[in-house]
Formats: structure tokens, sequence, C-alpha cells
């Protein structure tokens, strides 16, 4: 935002009364988002929001309610910054990164696989790799262990896409059989969702980071790398070294996208807000 000649203000909700949902409002702790979003939209030219993981209480999908509530009350653009569903601007970063790299995208052969972690992380990233790599034509192979299913609404989605534009999209279980040939490979940790709401009655964090500790041996080697058509390693940040990759891997300047992600995430984050903002109050409805 200072780049582009403006200022940002960083609320914190354990610095302010928490902006919640309807169901979720408690008497000098909370208020309402529907609130929050009018009075912002009057301070301010944009609205930038990421929540997931404790945030969102573990509940698939709140975290994305509460982004789409901001933006059914506000009066100016809501920028989803990540939420527990999606992860736009990362998206639109990675989308960069491949085409700067491999001028012509259609065909090639997308990898969106599991890699494991210590950590609990949220389904935003690989669900919207699947469908901005199905967007633009590519062969996409999500490739997961048995419980860490994306959720229905995407990978019907991700097929829909795969129809429209041309491409192709499969679910696989086995991490060698989809590095087979792959052009671009995207190794990300996230969670078995059934441990989780609305998947599950009980959140279960415990039996979660159990579950995925049996899937240690998915992990992006150079051993992995080879069996690939050259392929460009990518992964959104920070990489767990040595869960998720290697140091060999991440730091190779041959084929690792790792750093230009995290650059280009920058750039198409100020081309989106100034195509959206425009810095011009006229532009904001009434």
């Amino acid at each position: 935002m200072y780049q582009l000649g403006g200022h940002a203000h960083f609320l914190s909700p354990q610095d302010v009364y928490t902006p919640a949902l309807p169901e979720d409002m408690v008497a000098y702790q909370t208020e309402a988002i529907s609130d929050v979003a009018r009075v912002l939209s009057r301070y301010g030219d944009g609205i930038a929001i990421r929540i997931y993981g404790d945030a969102a209480k573990w509940i698939i999908g709140r975290g994305h309610k509460v982004v789409q509530e901001f933006a059914k009350h506000a009066s100016i653009p809501v920028l989803n910054m990540e939420d527990d569903m999606y992860h736009p601007f990362q998206a639109l970063a990675d989308a960069q990164a491949m085409r700067s790299s491999i001028p012509k995208l259609r065909g090639k052969k997308l990898v969106v696989s599991y890699a494991y972690s210590g950590g609990l992380k949220p389904l935003a990233v690989p669900q919207s790799e699947v469908l901005i790599g199905t967007q633009l034509g590519m062969e996409v192979v999500l490739a997961h262990p048995p419980g860490f299913e994306l959720e229905d609404v995407i990978l019907n989605a991700a097929k829909a896409n795969a129809d429209r534009y041309g491409g192709d999209f499969k679910v696989v279980n086995d991490m060698k059989e989809a590095f087979e040939g792959a052009e671009v490979v995207y190794p990300k940790a996230w969670s078995p969702k059934n441990f989780f709401s609305p998947h599950r009655a009980e959140l279960d964090k415990q039996g979660a980071m159990s579950y995925q500790d049996k899937y240690k041996n998915w992990i992006c080697t150079q051993e992995m790398m080879d069996l690939t058509n050259r392929a460009k390693y990518m992964h959104c940040g920070p990489a767990d070294r040595g869960q998720e990759v290697t140091d060999d891997v991440i730091d190779n300047e041959n084929y690792s996208l790792y750093f230009e992600q995290a650059e280009d995430r920058l750039h198409v984050q100020k081309a989106v807000m100034a195509m959206v903002m425009g810095g011009h109050p006229s532009r904001r409805r009434k």
C-alpha cells in the first residue's frame, strides 16, 4: 500500500472489539461485522482480511463466510488475503511466476501435492492452485494420501474448469506417480479435513496431528524432482524445510520459483489494489 502512495492500518481482533458474525455476538467483546464494514468504509478505500485456523475456529468455511459478510456490507473493495477456503492472491502470484518461467502453460502438467508438516494448515492454497491451474488449461494432478481430500465444491469446480478451458484434472494417492513427467510441482502441507467441523462434530487437533504424522515420507526431494520433466518447484512460503521439502530443492536456482513467487505476491496485490481501489471516494457505493 505504501508503494502505491497510500497508508495502511493494521487492526488486530485482540486489540479491538472482535468483528463477529451474528451467531457469535458477545456483549462488550464483539462488534457486528455489518457495523464494522460500514464504519471502515467511511474511513478508507479498501479492507483487506486474512482469517483461517484458530481465528476461524477451525470450522472449514467459517473464515470465508466472514470475508463474504464484510463484502456484503462494505461500500469499498474487500480483499481476501487468505481465508480457510481460498487464497486468491497466492494463485495470481503463482500464475505470474509460472508464466514468467513457462510462457505457454496450456497442456503443461501441474502437480499440486500434499507434503508433510508438523503443523496444522488450511486448505486454501491447494484449493486455489487446482482452480487457477485448471483455469489456465493445464493438466492438473492433485496428489494426497487418503484423508486429505479437498472440499467437494473445489473438486467440482476444477473439473468444470478443465472441461471449459481444455485442460485436465485428476486425483491420485501416490506422490511418485503424480511427479512423473510433471513440468511444475507444488508440494504443500494441508490438514486432514475430517478432524474439523463441519466434517466432524467436535474439533480434534491432536487427532489431525497424529494422522498426518503417518505421512512424513511425503516430502519433495531431489529424487522426486528427478522423476519430473525438468519441473519447476513451487511453494507459497514459508516452507517447512526438512519436512515439506529439502534444502537442495528449495534453494536450487535452476528450477525453484520459491522466491519469485514471494516477489510476485507483492506485484499482483498492488495491481489488484490499483484496479479496484483507485483512491477516488466518488467510486464508493452510496
